[in-house]
């Protein structure tokens, strides 16, 4: 029999970035909101009450504009940003801060840094760890 109450949902989880060439592990670690997050949550429930709010309202399902879609990915993606470290931009370190996710976020230049902060926020088991009640 396999017991459900040995995991449970967590609320973050660290992602180590990877080199974008050779994909190995670094230094930078960046701690990303899991799905059960409050702040995650928040936005994720706003965006689905928009959506119904429109729908309901005229009865068709309008697709955004793709420029506004990336934005949104871009604040979504900070939003579910915690923390950071190990960040440097040409050898200076970055604070972290919303204001500092979003930018490299944007940059066009990291958008292999993007997406691999967006794969971990799909990664489903990164936010699931063995209960405490073992």
């Amino acid at each position: 029999m396999f017991n459900l109450s040995e995991f449970q949902d967590t609320d973050s989880a660290d992602v180590v970035i990877k080199h974008p060439a050779t994909g190995a592990p670094t230094e930078a670690v960046v701690t990303v909101a899991g799905p059960e997050h409050p702040k995650r949550k928040a936005i994720v429930f706003d965006r689905q009450r928009k959506l119904r709010r429109h729908l309901t309202k005229t009865g068709k399902l309008e697709f955004t504009d793709p420029a506004e879609e990336e934005v949104e990915e871009t604040d979504l993606l900070a939003v579910c940003t915690l923390g950071w470290s190990g960040i440097a931009v040409d050898g200076k370190e970055v604070p972290y801060s919303r204001e500092a996710a979003a930018k490299l976020y944007a940059d066009p230049a990291l958008r292999w840094f993007r997406a691999q902060v967006k794969a971990a926020l799909e990664e489903k088991e990164l936010f699931i760890k063995p209960s405490s009640k073992n």
